[in-house]
């Protein structure tokens, strides 16, 4: 789409989708107009979105629309040039992301966040503890260490999900020996050991086969219905987005193109033409 059909396009989207919040109960999130420019590239334009407690939020777009740079810019590894970023309330725009994440907002990376030098076993325990690793979750966490109740409560929690995904055997492994979509999983099960109170998920099923894509989704589904963990998710995969989000925003050049219920927002033409393509309007 050329920068003149995006401008029609942008004056032609029906407004009623503005005025509309995902459903949930009180605002975990709430992003109001941010601006992230690289030179002269606009990577966000005024970009605005809410995530309500209880929430699972997809948020979709071709590549290039800024959805990376818009959870850089929520977890503090991106400074906004205008708009504002609100955790429960209050704003954090000013917060590392180490302070971010003490609030309890938790995030997964597109290109793995883990020490890739060290174990699966290593990585959940500062995961769960805080301490001396390297990494980009390293930086999220911010190295401050749990308690000991709150540390065991983690310890049998991370054994839970281990369980689950079927990765009990690559605790001694080494990340960096790891295909993908394992690591993928272990950087998962990293950031859910703390029980975040808003969980990014950038790309989570990248790399997976169809088997670890079917467990990813029982897990998250699982999550969000009987845990009520809130989650906003960047998900190029389709089936798996479409089928676990109850609420979608829609990106294309920086700009927010669209938002609604999956259902509805598969079948806007907007979105068919920038994104989706007649073939996966298709229910």
């Amino acid at each position: 789409m050329t920068a003149v059909a995006t401008r029609t396009a942008k004056a032609a989207a029906p407004r009623h989708w503005r005025r509309r919040l995902p459903p949930g109960r009180g605002r975990v999130l709430d992003v109001a107009g941010v601006q992230v420019a690289f030179g002269a590239v606009r990577a966000l334009d005024g970009v605005t979105l809410t995530v309500r407690e209880g929430a699972f939020v997809g948020l979709i777009g071709p590549n290039g629309a800024g959805k990376t740079t818009f959870f850089n810019v929520v977890s503090g590894f991106v400074t906004a040039s205008g708009g504002c970023v609100r955790l429960a309330g209050q704003r954090i725009d000013g917060w590392s992301p180490a302070r971010r994440a003490r609030a309890g907002l938790a995030r997964t990376f597109q290109n793995i966040g883990l020490d890739k030098q060290a174990t699966v076993a290593d990585n959940l325990r500062v995961a769960r503890e805080g301490g001396g690793l390297g990494g980009e979750l390293r930086r999220s966490f911010g190295g401050r260490r749990s308690g000991p109740a709150s540390a065991a409560a983690g310890e049998n929690r991370t054994a839970a999900l281990l369980e689950r995904l079927e990765l009990t055997d690559v605790l001694g492994e080494r990340v960096d020996r790891l295909p993908v979509g394992t690591a993928k999983l272990v950087e998962l099960i990293a950031v859910l050991a703390r029980r975040p109170r808003l969980l990014l998920l950038d790309e989570p099923a990248s790399g997976l086969g169809a088997q670890e894509r079917a467990r990813l989704g029982a897990l998250l589904r699982d999550l969000h219905r009987a845990e009520g963990t809130t989650i906003l998710m960047i998900e190029h995969d389709m089936a798996l987005a479409m089928s676990t989000v109850e609420y979608v925003y829609v990106l294309n050049f920086g700009t927010l193109l669209a938002q609604g219920r999956p259902d509805v927002v598969r079948r806007d033409p907007l979105v068919i033409e920038a994104y989706l393509g007649k073939a996966a309007a298709r229910p």
